[in-house]
């Protein structure tokens, strides 16, 4: 036993770092609610700097191999962050690889992974707007599947291990995705994250998933914009006119430090415009300018 010292303060006293996901499950049920399982370990240290309180077992899974892919479709849970920003950028998953690059800053990229990201269940996670908007599955260590927006609404168990997430809107066939984030500065929480996927044809919006973080006390799709964007031209008066018609509520938004309930609903439907006319600008086969992910 020894204590885990990082710039952030004392993370644990023990460490363990499993080869395989049964024995970090098997650890996990040994230490139960002493422990705790990290990818980067990124949350935690921030979580150790504010003075929370910090489980005994450290339970690392950096050990683990062969779940750190990223391709069109899947998504390792233990990829970094920076290995994400740099994967395919066409298609539905440049909502995905968006979100990714504006993620903290690239020291906290390097070490952040997909499956801490989504665990985390922090309002602010930046990857999980953009995997509601392409509807992905999360799939388990012990080999369940659930869809994300399940997943979201009912958090995890303490013994949940996430493997990777897919989705099924593969490069081509008119999709398109884009994310945006507006934060006050690069390493700030977000105030707003919006993805959206889309598929084009004709010039028409045939299919629209639209999901929001930071706005509301966890990340969700908007349904009703969805619903009343399928055949419109996305033109920027076009979704304008939707966005004045369907508003953004139902829900309470957010307040916290990093802006009040009252300019997250002001700043609402203007950060949903300007992401849809990004990925209708992008479309299938574009490629986002450096920085055109931050608002």
């Amino acid at each position: 036993m020894f204590t885990i010292q990082t710039h952030a303060g004392r993370v644990g006293q023990s460490f363990h770092a499993p080869t395989s996901w049964s024995a970090a499950s098997a650890l996990m049920s040994e230490h139960s609610s002493d422990a705790t399982v990290a990818g980067g370990a990124t949350y935690l240290m921030w979580r150790a700097a504010l003075g929370e309180p910090m489980p005994e077992h450290l339970i690392s899974l950096h050990r683990i191999t062969d779940h750190d892919e990223v391709r069109d479709g899947s998504v390792g849970a233990l990829a970094t962050l920076r290995r994400v920003e740099r994967g395919p950028m066409l298609g539905a998953q440049r909502a995905l690889t968006m979100a990714a690059s504006v993620t903290a800053g690239p020291s906290v990229r390097s070490l952040a992974t997909v499956g801490g990201n989504l665990a985390s269940g922090f309002p602010q996670a930046d990857l999980v707007p953009a995997l509601l908007a392409l509807d992905a599955t999360v799939h388990f260590s012990d080999g369940r599947t659930l869809p994300i927006g399940q997943v979201v609404e009912s958090g995890f168990k303490t013994e949940d291990l996430i493997a990777r997430v897919t989705h099924d809107l593969p490069s081509g066939q008119g999709w398109t995705g884009a994310t945006l984030k507006l934060s006050r500065r690069g390493m700030d929480f977000s105030i707003a994250t919006v993805s959206t996927v889309l598929r084009l044809e004709k010039g028409e919006i045939q299919e629209a998933r639209v999901a929001v973080g930071s706005l509301f006390e966890r990340p969700t799709r908007l349904p009703a914009i969805e619903s009343a964007l399928l055949g419109a031209d996305p033109s920027e008066e076009t979704i304008r006119e939707v966005l004045e018609y369907v508003k953004i509520t139902g829900k309470s938004f957010l307040e916290d430090d990093e802006a009040t309930a009252s300019y997250r609903q002001l700043i609402a439907p203007v950060a949903v415009r300007r992401t849809l006319l990004a990925a209708a600008r992008l479309g299938p086969d574009g490629v986002p300018r450096p920085g055109e992910a931050r608002m």
